[in-house]
């Protein structure tokens, strides 16, 4: 699992480039998508802890065979990492 403040148009254009399939979209803040086997799941969602600024906290929940959703997930932190700058 993954908590990103990286923008959803983002996430779903990564996606895109990657051939992962949306599903469903079980609500307005809930997406389904499916990808080599893995499940994935991303729940929109805003930042709460720093009440001032409004950033968005998406969650990121991957299942299926473990190597290949941990591959995924560091793929997508080195996707959106930044070093500012």
């Amino acid at each position: 699992m993954i908590h990103s403040s990286v923008p959803l148009a983002d996430i779903k254009a990564y996606f895109e480039e990657l051939g992962v399939t949306e599903r469903s979209c079980k609500d307005k803040n809930v997406w389904e998508f499916e990808y080599l086997g893995l499940k994935i799941e991303l729940k929109a969602g805003r930042n709460s802890v720093l009440k001032d600024l409004d950033l968005p906290r998406n969650t990121l929940t991957v299942s299926g065979n473990s190597a290949l959703a941990g591959e995924f997930l560091t793929n997508f932190r080195f996707k959106f990492l930044s070093a500012g700058g």
